[in-house]
């Protein structure tokens, strides 16, 4: 019987779950853009709470994939 490579199921769920956060992306974005124009500060904060969003939405589905 031939074994397969286990496949991570973390980057499909990843793009899975990107969509549900859109809300914080553009809020990102818009950051993003304001900085560029301004010449200083960050974005971090936004950017750390559109990936707590992803996270988020994604932890569960994880847990189902853990033996």
């Amino acid at each position: 019987m031939d074994e397969e490579d286990p496949v991570c199921p973390l980057p499909a769920i990843t793009e899975a779950c990107k969509p549900k956060c859109t809300s914080f992306l553009q809020k990102y974005n818009a950051c993003v853009e304001r900085i560029e124009k301004k010449g200083e500060g960050d974005c971090e904060g936004w950017y750390f709470d559109y990936l707590h969003c992803v996270d988020k939405c994604k932890a569960p589905q994880i847990m189902k994939h853990l033996k």
